[in-house]
């Protein structure tokens, strides 16, 4: 009795505002958090204000165990007898009832009662508990609404539901629970309504459904009817949207379209990809299993159809430093062949200093990697895999490693095992001596070599129609190990520097040579070897000498004791029958000079002042007279027919870099004096050096004082600031023939062109003339705003690296065969690149056909030809013997190779984007493949047209419309033709 004697004196001091009910209860754990994206309704959003208690009643609002409930309205009409309180609200004001962070707040009236612990009211609500994790329920009708189970059953009601994107469900009628202490959510059932994600007062979508539950970040609707306005344009049998944070197991959405449930053709051929189950093991890893299949109705040769299982395992223990992930593929074709695709990476912390990295990925079938790929970059890409690890132990450092590279089509392997470097920090040896010791090892196979020339095939007779046939051989195999050993010893501040270097390398297949007289340069046979080897031995000390003129000119004097010939010191081959011959070496000097000259000159229009910095780089270096054994050469098939490997050395070498730099005039509008004037770069010109010895152009035998030249190569790269992004590299073969020998005639050959060129909205020659006369230009902005609400993650990134090392198995692919272009902005890219290897002379000259090349290959599959034929042209493989340069065997002529990469993005509207990368070959005059996509903003949803074209022959054509709430709900149309460019599947 004196408890509502206490309230109703509350009641009548606060005048219309009844400020506390206390009932005594135990303490009460703090409630919950709001979770993210919900908000605390119980002030501001509700436009509450709660007037400030007097003394009474905020020593009343201070006793502890007791629960504070607060009431507010018009009217209150309070029954003693029933233990009711009605709250009416009036004109601008608000009847609202709080307790425990749970708020109901009504244009009408609120109706308690004490006994039941229940509320009642009508008219437009709100009902708000920020600890349940559900969003405020606002609505027209009637809430009943119970304190006890802290449930309400509502009506035409509207419930924000949040997980982790915002649905909105209008119900007519539903039973929701607001409980802070249930950490999973509040429950909600509701009969009939409508979901959607829209935001707008009219959506522009909804989902028609017929039962509703939410439970925990679980929404399930049936059936639901999509209504795009108030066209219904699908029907569904359920609407499912899990978006738990975090892992949690569920079923994989599978990729596939209208046509692969109804054929649109007789010709469509059915596949679904990515079918399967997704496992959240437990804290440290998960398990995701799927399916691929491609329908084998209507197959083709070279397309039977294919039924692909894959696995993928990732697991990460923060606490262990280790992390990584297993995949694994099985292809099994309609025509009985299969491929087993394997991936494994690794990283492992073992300590501060030791660390292990992983990247493994092995094919069994290169050809089925290849063919079964609609992705251009994956189509010619290397299968690589790589592993290293590091380690210290006191002030050394070691490093091991290994790397294997598969090329697609083709059985060849590359494989370095090991790979062994140690390195040190000084090592003190007395108080002016230190040791620096570096030691490498290195070991390489070249395995199943399938390169033209001698050996590359094995014949055979047919025994019973005794018709000669030809196989490929791939038995032909290469190695090569090296070591190398440095031993740097400073004394009194002086460095000595001692390197050691063995080199063994091996050819296991037939070569074939020329024999030559090492006196007359006459070829007295010509043989084919078996196999070869060749072991070089070499010793390279060098002194340093303290620059002169530092601040100057750079003067850097030197002293070295070198070979005479360019060589290994000792060498050992097939021609020597395994013993050591050995060179002599002599003394070298040398100065050099780097300084760096510079002129300021007056500026005109925009620039107020122009530099022009010169960096030459003069060196001069002296080597006397000296003689080379006949059985060094003859270990190298070499003659002393023109030789000059052994004439005095006296000779200069000069390289230039320069730039032109220009100073902006400050801005005249800038009233804060900050603006000093921008530098920008007008051209930048470097130049490889070149080498002249004025004895070799003095000798009788050359053809001109040109042939004084001994650099073989020479280059120089273009850049500047008014073309962001372009560089400019061209290089020549300056000589034909080796400059040893007198018989090399100067004769400048074009061997690299490469070119690229960078344009965006923000970077343009056009902004840049823009900054230069004075302009504001806004800084550059990056598109990640606009990637924020895109259907999948931008894959550029990940495609570059796939052509690095891409996973072979185990990775989803299915939908990253599209680029999705940025939403703003636009972007160009161009890269043209030229190799033109200069032709070779002699009589042991192959003919590089790719064309005969990829036949090998290819077989009767014309678009595997042409895939050759691409991934040829853009980087020949031919044999690369292990000891070229031993003279008389085999030399390349190689056919040039000119292309043109190209990569547009741009906004065709504000809400259309379009992308577009392709390749051309300017020797074939052709396309060797094409990424075109567009897209389209639809506000809640977005779409994706899509068209590849592999260089294997593969076409697809993608269309797809997600929604941007949910995007594994969307809309699929997949046309994919393999290895038939007969027509084109659209």
């Amino acid at each position: 009795m004196k408890r509502w004697v206490i309230l109703a004196t509350l009641l009548c001091a606060a005048g219309r505002v009844a400020q506390a009910q206390i009932i005594p209860r135990l303490p009460a754990t703090r409630p919950a958090a709001p979770r993210p994206g919900t908000r605390d309704t119980t002030n501001d959003s509700l436009r509450i204000k709660w007037p400030q208690p007097d003394s009474v009643a905020q020593r009343l609002l201070q006793l502890p165990g007791y629960t504070v409930t607060r009431f507010q309205g018009d009217t209150a009409f309070f029954n003693q007898e029933r233990r009711s309180l009605d709250l009416l609200a009036g004109k601008g004001r608000r009847a609202a009832v709080t307790r425990d962070s749970q708020t109901v707040v009504s244009d009408s009236g609120i109706y308690y009662l004490q006994s039941t612990r229940d509320i009642k009211t009508g008219g437009h609500y709100i009902l708000s508990s920020p600890g349940s994790g559900q969003a405020d329920i606002t609505g027209v009708g009637r809430i009943d609404y119970s304190l006890a189970a802290r449930s309400a059953r509502i009506t035409n009601a509207r419930l924000p539901v949040n997980n982790g994107e915002i649905w909105y469900i209008d119900v007519a009628l539903a039973r929701v629970t607001l409980d802070s202490s249930n950490s999973k959510g509040s429950p909600v059932w509701a009969k009939g309504g409508t979901i959607t994600s829209c935001d707008d007062s009219i959506p522009d979508y909804h989902f028609a459904v017929r039962e509703i539950k939410k439970s925990g970040n679980i929404l399930a609707a049936r059936p639901a009817v999509l209504y795009i306005k108030d066209v219904p344009v699908m029907w569904l049998p359920f609407f499912f949207s899990d978006q738990q944070p975090g892992r949690h197991s569920g079923i994989l959405a599978p990729q596939f379209g209208i046509g692969d449930i109804v054929r649109n053709s007789p010709t469509y051929r059915r596949s679904i990809e990515h079918l399967g189950y997704y496992w959240a093991l437990n804290n440290y890893m998960d398990f995701g299993t799927w399916l691929d299949w491609r329908s084998s109705a209507g197959s083709t040769q070279g397309d039977p159809g294919w039924l692909r299982l894959n696995g993928d395992w990732n697991y990460k223990w923060l606490d262990r430093f280790m992390g990584g992930r297993v995949g694994v593929a099985y292809t099994d074709e309609r025509d009985g062949r299969t491929n087993t695709a394997i991936s494994w990476a690794h990283q492992q912390e073992f300590s501060h200093d030791s660390r292990l990295n992983t990247n493994f990925n092995y094919v069994t079938s290169t050809d089925l990697q290849r063919q079964n790929t609609f992705n251009p970059y994956a189509s010619l890409a290397t299968i690589s895999s790589q592993a290293s690890y590091q380690t210290k132990f006191g002030p050394a450092s070691v490093s091991v490693g290994a790397t294997q590279k598969q090329y697609p089509g083709r059985p060849q392997l590359d494989r370095s095992f090991p790979t062994v470097t140690l390195s040190s920090t000084a090592i003190s040896l007395g108080s002016h001596i230190s040791w620096t010791p570096g030691l490498s090892f290195t070991r390489s196979d070249v395995l199943h070599m399938d390169q033209p020339g001698v050996g590359a095939f094995t014949y055979t007779a047919n025994p019973t129609t005794g018709v000669i046939d030809s196989t490929i051989n791939t038995n032909r195999n290469s190695s090569t190990a090296s070591i190398t050993l440095d031993t740097p010893f400073e004394i009194f501040g002086k460095t000595i520097r001692n390197s050691f270097r063995i080199n063994q390398q091996r050819n296991n297949f037939p070569q074939q040579f020329q024999i030559f007289d090492v006196e007359t340069g006459a070829v007295t046979d010509t043989r084919v070897f078996a196999s070869t080897y060749r072991t070089d031995i070499d010793w390279n000390p060098d002194f340093s000498i303290p620059a002169l003129a530092s601040n100057k000119f750079n003067l850097t004097p030197s002293v070295s004791l070198a070979n005479v010939d360019p060589g290994p010191f000792w060498v050992a081959t097939d021609r020597t029958n395994g013993h050591y011959v050995s060179q002599k070496k002599r003394l070298t000097f040398g100065l050099s000079a780097s300084p760096t000259l510079f002129g300021l000159f007056p500026g005109f229009g925009p620039f107020q002042r122009l530099r022009h910095s010169i960096q030459p780089t003069i060196g001069f270096t002296y080597a006397p007279k000296a003689d080379v054994p006949d059985e060094y050469l003859r270990a190298l098939n070499r003659t002393r027919v023109g030789y000059l490997g052994g004439l005095q050395q006296n000779s200069v070498t000069f390289g230039l870099n320069q730039n032109i730099e220009a100073k902006i005039k400050p801005r005249v509008n800038d009233t804060t004096g900050t603006d000093k004037g921008e530098v920008i770069r007008l051209l930048s010109i470097s130049t490889t050096p070149l080498s002249y010895d004025f004895v070799r152009a003095n000798q009788p035998n050359v053809h001109s004082r040109l042939s004084g030249f001994t650099t073989e190569t020479w280059g120089y790269t273009l850049s500047s600031d008014l073309l962001p992004g372009f560089d400019f590299t061209s290089s020549y073969s300056l000589f034909q023939g080796s400059t040893l020998s007198d018989t090399a005639v100067f004769k400048p050959y074009l061997t690299n062109v490469s070119a690229s060129l960078n344009f965006s909205r923000d970077q343009n020659p056009i902004v840049i003339l823009s900054r230069i006369f004075g302009r504001a230009v806004p800084q550059a902005q990056t598109s990640a705003a606009a990637n924020t609400q895109q259907v999948r993650p931008q894959p550029d990134a990940r495609e570059q690296s796939v052509i690095a090392a891409q996973p072979v198995a185990g990775s989803a692919r299915a939908g990253d065969r599209f680029l999705i272009p940025p939403t703003q902005g636009w972007r160009a890219s161009f890269t043209f690149a030229r190799s033109s290897p200069r032709p070779p002379t002699g009589n042991n000259v192959i003919d590089f056909d790719p064309r005969a090349r990829c036949a090998q290959i290819a077989g009767n599959d014309p678009f595997l030809l042409d895939a050759c034929l691409a991934q040829q042209r853009a980087a020949p493989t031919t044999d690369t013997p292990v000891n070229s340069t031993i003279a008389g065997g085999p030399a390349y002529k190689i056919p040039p190779t000119t292309s043109l990469n190209g990569s547009i993005n741009f906004n065709l509207t504000p809400k259309w984007t379009a992308a577009w990368q392709t390749t051309y070959d300017f020797e074939q005059h052709e396309f060797a493949s094409h990424i075109v996509s567009l897209q389209r903003d639809l506000h809640d949803w977005r779409a994706i047209f899509g068209f590849t074209q592999s260089p294997n022959g593969n076409f697809a054509f993608n269309f797809t419309i997600a929604l941007k709430a949910e995007p594994d709900l969307k809309f699929d149309y997949n046309k994919a033709t393999v290895r038939s460019g007969s027509t084109v599947p659209f």
